[in-house]
């Protein structure tokens, strides 16, 4: 579709592929919740990288049909521009509450490292000598 001319027709295609990448990206960010492994987690968020990169090209392409077609939206078209909205609301929704969940981690594991630093800074100190008892005179 890239290397045609777009006709009047192209624009609930491209609203249709861009529906469908925007429902893979909503699943693949909801997955991310419960992924505990790492490299289940980095093949999502690689995943959800091509679904970026394929939005950015049906964007443009939707930039280049508005340039050359100045029309309304038809009743069909107008019905999935508002599953769109809907789409990315969610998907919105679902990042900011994973960036939640990454941070809490974060902040833990920042709360971690520290208690471990004071202990090894504890541990390298002087050996705590025991108290003595002195001999009071009476």
């Amino acid at each position: 579709m890239a290397n045609k001319q777009l006709t009047d027709s192209d624009l609930k295609l491209l609203l249709e592929k861009q529906e469908s990448i925007l429902i893979k990206f909503l699943e693949f960010s909801q997955r991310q919740f419960a992924e505990s492994d790492q490299v289940g987690l980095d093949g999502l968020m690689s995943q959800k990288d091509h679904c970026f990169e394929e939005l950015q090209k049906i964007d443009s392409l939707l930039e280049k049909w508005h340039s050359q077609y100045d029309r309304p939206l038809r009743s069909d078209e107008q019905k999935l521009d508002v599953n769109l909205q809907v789409l990315l609301e969610k998907i919105l929704l679902s990042e900011k509450d994973f960036e939640k969940v990454v941070g809490r981690e974060k902040k833990a594991v920042s709360l971690q490292i520290a208690e471990l630093s004071r202990q090894m800074q504890y541990r390298k100190g002087p050996i705590q000598q025991s108290a003595k008892i002195k001999n009071m005179l009476t």
